[in-house]
């Protein structure tokens, strides 16, 4: 995948459209670009049945390291909430 010269590489997959959101508003926050892609036959199973195969979630190579630092410490908080 490419934008302008700069490829973008896979940062994680999430369950629904739901979480995808989520993780890209927390990712704008830091100026990170991301891009959505289904997994299936795009469009049609998304229309029919959701997002049962999960969406991958991309950004920039350059910004990959700090993306997932970034979603690290967003696993960190919610597992200290549940104590």
């Amino acid at each position: 995948m490419n934008d302008n010269g700069e490829n973008f590489v896979f940062l994680l997959q999430v369950y629904n459209d739901v979480e995808a959101d989520i993780v890209e508003g927390l990712l704008s926050q830091y100026n990170i670009k991301t891009v959505k892609r289904y997994r299936g036959n795009k469009s049609f199973i998304k229309t029919i049945m959701g997002t049962v195969l999960g969406v991958d979630i991309f950004v920039k190579s350059r910004d990959l390291k700090e993306a997932k630092d970034i979603i690290a410490d967003m696993d960190m908080g919610d597992s200290n909430n549940d104590l």
